[in-house]
């Protein structure tokens, strides 16, 4: 038994090792495609702001001129795919990283606020939570929003107290779409 124990822990780690080895090198299109999607991606669920989306795309493309220096002789060797390999993972992880990092992404100007709202308010009527007239009204409220917004800009920017008052009245619109939703006269039968 005791000359068991190591063959099976043996067996268990070259298993787990093995799909590792075997995974063929990605060349940096198919890298730059994949990381070029989960930014997109951040970008467009608000997981990330255009700043950290401007400096991962940077910190890539010194990737890619690196990778161009590094074929300019032979092809890659050994050495340089293993060095382009840890240096996309500690990308690929800094992008993981902003992604989740949970930081507060700043005041939302109104556009930012209508495309979420708007996709509540779609979900609700797709799923019966909200009829339409209800999805009619609380966009007419949200544009009744836009319109205090834009007369707020009209004046030089936003003051402290006028974003304040915006984030009030979107935080009660908010919260009656989430009423609205669950109220249950919305449902279908």
């Amino acid at each position: 038994m005791r000359l068991m124990l190591p063959l099976v822990a043996a067996s268990a780690m070259a298993a787990v090792a093995a799909p590792a080895f075997a995974a063929p090198w990605q060349n940096i299109n198919a890298r730059q495609a994949e990381l070029d999607r989960r930014i997109d991606a951040g970008v467009n669920q608000g997981d990330l702001t255009r700043v950290e989306a401007r400096r991962l795309r940077a910190e890539f493309n010194e990737l890619v001129r690196l990778e161009a220096k590094y074929r300019r002789g032979d092809g890659l060797q050994a050495w340089e795919r293993v060095d382009l390999d840890r240096r996309f993972t500690v990308l690929s992880a800094r992008v993981r990283w902003d992604r989740n990092d949970g930081q507060d992404r700043g005041w939302q100007n109104i556009n930012q606020r209508q495309r979420n709202l708007d996709m509540r308010i779609d979900r609700g009527v797709r799923n019966g939570t909200l009829t339409r007239a209800e999805a009619v009204r609380l966009r007419g409220e949200f544009q009744s929003l836009a319109r205090l917004e834009d007369q707020y800009r009209r004046t030089g920017g936003l003051q402290a107290w006028e974003r304040n008052d915006l984030d009030r009245r979107f935080d009660t619109l908010s919260a009656r779409i989430r009423y609205e939703r669950t109220d249950g006269d919305g449902r279908r039968w």
